[in-house]
C-alpha cells in the first residue's frame, strides 16, 4: 500500500465521517472553552534571601551555632508552615477572609500549596556536599498581585526572624549549659578540697611542710652515717696494716691506741645516728591503706580541676558566641531581593489553552473516526477491492448525490412508517 493510497483512504474516511468529526471537534472546543473560562489567573511573587558570612573570623571567635545548612532551613520552614503560624500569616496579610467558607484544615492545605520556602545548596568544597546553603527562595502564589506580594514579604520576614531567634536561642542554651556545669564543678571541687583537708587532718598527714622537713632530716642522717662509715673503714684498714707489723715503736703503739679509741667513738656515733634514723623513719611512715585513699582523693581532685578548666574555657567561648549572635555579627540570613511585583499571571494563558484544546479536540475527532473505520472493515471502493482481493470488480455503480430535500423526505417517510 503506497503513500498515495493512504492519503486517498484518509480523504475518503474524512468525507464519509465529516459530520461526525465536525460534531466531536465542536463539542471538544466548547468543553475546552468552558474549562479555560472557568480558570482563574494566579500571580507569583518571589523573594530571595542570602546567607551572609560572619563579620568576625571563625579562627578568632568560633561561633556557638554551626553555619546555615539544609537541616536548619527545614526546621525554620516547618515552623513557618505550621498550622497556627500559617493561619496567622494569612490573617496578618488579609487573605484569610477569602477562605472564610472552608474549614481550618482546608485553609491550611490551600496556604501550604501556595507558599514555599526552598534553599539553594552552596558550592562544594570537596567531592561531597556538607549540606550548607547559600540562598533561600520564598515563593507565594495567589489570585491577585497585592496578596501574592504581601504573602511573600510576610513569610520572608518571619523566616529571617525565626532563623535569627533560633540561632540566638541555641547560643543562649549553650551558654546556660556551660554556666550551670561550671557552677556545679566549682561546688564539687570545693567539697573535694574540704574532704581532702579533713582527711589529712584526721590522719595526721600534713600536706607539705612537716613531711618535707622529715625527708630532709632523713637524708641528712643518711649522709652523716655514710661519712662516719667511710672514716671507720679508713681506720680499720690502718689498724690491719699496723697489726701486720710485729715490731712497733712506742709512738706507733700510741698512735694505734688512739686509732682504736677513735674507731670506738665512730662506732658509737654511727650507732647513735642509725638509731635516730630509725626513729625519724618510723615517725614518717604512713599506713598503706591511708596512703592509697589519699592518692585516690588527690587524683579525683586533679580530674575535677582539669574538667573545670575545660568547662571554663568552653563557657568563655559560648559567651563570645552569644554576644556575636546578639549583636548580629555571626552568620545570618538577609534579604537579597525583596518580594517581587508580579506583572503577569503565572498560570497558562486562556487563549493558548483554548487553541491547544481545539487542536486536541480535532485530533481526537479524527482518531475516533479512524477507530470506527477499523471496527467496521468493509470494501468501499474498487481500488480497495483490487488491493485486498487481487481482482477488479466487473462494474462499479457510482454513489448518487443526495439532495437536501430528498434527505428530509426520506426521514419524514421513515418517521411515518414508524408511526404506523
Amino acid at each position: 500500500m503506497t503513500f498515495s493510497d493512504w492519503i486517498e483512504e484518509l480523504r475518503d474516511m474524512m468525507r464519509r465521517r465529516f459530520w461526525l468529526i465536525v460534531r466531536l471537534a465542536l463539542l471538544g472546543c466548547l468543553a475546552t472553552l468552558l474549562f479555560a473560562m472557568s480558570q482563574t489567573h494566579q500571580y507569583t511573587s518571589q523573594a530571595v534571601l542570602q546567607v551572609e558570612d560572619a563579620k568576625v573570623a571563625n579562627e578568632l571567635a568560633p561561633p556557638t551555632v554551626s553555619g546555615a545548612d539544609a537541616r536548619q532551613l527545614q526546621i525554620v520552614e516547618q515552623r513557618v508552615m505550621s498550622h497556627d503560624a500559617i493561619l496567622d500569616v494569612a490573617a496578618s496579610v488579609g487573605v484569610l477572609d477569602e477562605l472564610a467558607g472552608l474549614p481550618d484544615s482546608e485553609k491550611v492545605s490551600v496556604l501550604r500549596h501556595s507558599l514555599s520556602v526552598s534553599g539553594v545548596a552552596a558550592a562544594r568544597t570537596g567531592t561531597s556536599g556538607d549540606g550548607a546553603i547559600s540562598l533561600v527562595r520564598v515563593t507565594a502564589t495567589w489570585g491577585d498581585r497585592e496578596s501574592a506580594q504581601a504573602l511573600a514579604e510576610e513569610v520572608t520576614r518571619r523566616t529571617v526572624d525565626l532563623s535569627r531567634n533560633k540561632r540566638l536561642e541555641r547560643a543562649e542554651e549553650t551558654l546556660s549549659f556551660f554556666t550551670l556545669r561550671q557552677s556545679k564543678l566549682e561546688a564539687q571541687v570545693a567539697d573535694m578540697e574540704e574532704s581532702l583537708a579533713n582527711f589529712r587532718q584526721q590522719n595526721d598527714m600534713p600536706e607539705g611542710g612537716l613531711r618535707a622537713s622529715q625527708e630532709r632530716e632523713i637524708e641528712a642522717l643518711r649522709a652523716e652515717i655514710l661519712s662516719v662509715e667511710r672514716q671507720m673503714i679508713v681506720l680499720q684498714r690502718q689498724l690491719e696494716r699496723d697489726a701486720g707489723n710485729g715490731n712497733l715503736t712506742r709512738l706507733e703503739e700510741r698512735e694505734r691506741a688512739e686509732d682504736v679509741a677513735r674507731l670506738n667513738d665512730l662506732t658509737e656515733q654511727r650507732d647513735y645516728l642509725t638509731e635516730s634514723l630509725n626513729t625519724v623513719s618510723a615517725a614518717s611512715e604512713v599506713d598503706p591503706a591511708l596512703q592509697a585513699q589519699l592518692t585516690r582523693l588527690t587524683r579525683e581532685l586533679t580530674t575535677m580541676q582539669e574538667e573545670l578548666a575545660s568547662v571554663s574555657e568552653s563557657r568563655k567561648a559560648a559567651e563570645i558566641g552569644f554576644q556575636l549572635e546578639s549583636e548580629g555579627q555571626s552568620e545570618h540570613l538577609s534579604v537579597l531581593e525583596p518580594a517581587s511585583w508580579p506583572d503577569y499571571p503565572s498560570t497558562p494563558s486562556r487563549t493558548k489553552m483554548a487553541v491547544m484544546g481545539a487542536f486536541a479536540s480535532l485530533m481526537a475527532a479524527l482518531g475516533i473516526a479512524f477507530l470506527l473505520d477499523l471496527m467496521n472493515p468493509v470494501v468501499r471502493s474498487a481500488a480497495v477491492m483490487e488491493r485486498d482481493l487481487g481482482f477488479a470488480p466487473v462494474a462499479v455503480i457510482p454513489e448518487a448525490p443526495r439532495s437536501r430535500g430528498r434527505t428530509l423526505l426520506m426521514r419524514a417517510f421513515r418517521g411515518r412508517r414508524r408511526a404506523f
